[in-house]
């Protein structure tokens, strides 16, 4: 490809990551599309790998861990970045509990949508300790 075609794509690139990071929208839709980003993305980076070349000559161990690492990475990722429920923020940071924009709770991680202040239903019955031995 000529240098003319890769300033559109990288432009096109820093706005997806705009939109994704400080974007209005839902979580839900963000998350999403995050996924199907980081999906594509894999995709891609396999497909563009195989028709270079890369997996003619090479072990099946060697594809294999090639793929765990892009997988690992992937998934590191969505476990990684979370985004507010209500004004759709992206929020890479575990520690803080409520949006930085709204004050909205974040969820635990971003693989759940379950709140960091949201308790088990009353009908569940609560996890018991295991049994103390006397103290003698």
């Amino acid at each position: 490809m000529h240098a003319a075609v890769y300033a559109p794509i990288a432009a096109a690139a820093l706005a997806w990551l705009w939109f994704l990071a400080r974007g209005r929208a839902s979580g839900a839709l963000k998350r999403a599309a995050l996924r199907l980003s980081l999906l594509l993305l894999t995709f891609a980076l396999v497909a563009g790998a195989g028709q270079r070349g890369l997996f003619l000559h090479t072990s099946f161990g060697f594809r294999a861990a090639l793929l765990l690492a892009l997988l690992t990475v992937a998934v590191g990722y969505l476990y990684l970045i979370r985004f507010c429920g209500s004004c759709g923020r992206m929020v890479r940071n575990l520690r803080d509990p409520t949006c930085p924009r709204c004050g909205a709770f974040l969820p635990l991680h971003g693989m759940t949508c379950r709140l960091r202040n949201q308790r088990p239903p009353l009908d569940q019955p609560r996890r018991q300790r295991p049994l103390e031995r006397p103290r003698a």
